[in-house]
């Protein structure tokens, strides 16, 4: 039970320091939003605090200023999480009433972005959020209904995407790295990966990520990739948008 205990808590805090807090699923159309099939790489809270975000998405000083009371409250809630688990373990009623502030704080940061974002900012983020997916935003099912992926389309995207997990699978146990998604077993407390082997990882990973990505476009019809085109807009470095809670933007 305290293993499960521990887990939760470092996933929900791995959350927080993304900056979104994501505690409940967004809707359909509303930034942040992607849904569990395919996932999704950007949280909408990183608006708050990710520098290269803000100006992708061109966010003026006004905006910002809008955004100052929400984004204030992020950074303590942050420094909350970190205090909370710099004791050891976690007082089990204290780690649920954060989480019960999150799933607040989640709601409030929505609200406030999707009323300080303009049109055109909400649709760059959106396109942003379906690049970070990658292959898996073929499994998406925004996506999907969007580019109207037949059956048949379906299972030989699944194909490309399994075979590219496999690989980016093997790729991890051969660099020692844990499984994605992986906890400790048996109560035991993780052991930090090492920073050169995540290094080689991404290096790696990322030509056979890139390849995926071109196999699963090239199944897609002429209109459909034109479409595609179009939902993913100018090509951006996604890997810019990890949570970065030492990095605030001004």
């Amino acid at each position: 039970m305290k293993s499960i205990a521990r887990w939760i808590f470092t996933a929900v805090l791995a959350v927080t320091v993304a900056g979104a807090a994501q505690a409940q699923r967004p809707q359909p159309g509303q930034p942040g939003a992607g849904g569990r099939a395919g996932g999704g790489g950007v949280q909408i809270g990183l608006v708050l605090t990710n520098k290269d975000l803000q100006d992708e998405l061109k966010v003026t000083d006004d905006q910002k200023s809008k955004l100052k009371d929400v984004t204030a409250k992020q950074t303590e809630m942050t420094k909350k999480m970190a205090d909370l688990r710099s004791g050891g373990q976690p007082d089990r009623t204290k780690m649920q009433e954060v989480i019960k502030e999150m799933t607040a704080l989640t709601e409030e940061v929505k609200k406030v972005t999707d009323e300080v974002l303009t049109a055109d900012q909400k649709k760059r983020f959106k396109q942003l959020e379906i690049q970070a997916m990658g292959v898996r935003a073929f499994a998406n099912a925004d996506v999907v209904k969007e580019l109207a992926i037949t059956d048949d389309q379906k299972k030989a995207l699944k194909e490309v995407a399994d075979a590219t997990a496999k690989e980016t699978a093997d790729l991890r146990k051969e660099l020692g790295l844990p499984a994605q998604g992986g906890r400790p077993m048996g109560g035991g407390t993780a052991t930090p990966p090492d920073a050169e082997a995540l290094k080689k990882f991404a290096e790696k990973s990322k030509p056979m990520t890139e390849a995926a990505l071109e196999k699963s476009v090239k199944a897609l019809t002429a209109d459909q990739q034109k479409k595609w085109t179009e939902m993913i807009g100018v090509k951006f470095d996604t890997s810019k948008l990890t949570a970065r809670p030492m990095r605030m933007a001004n």
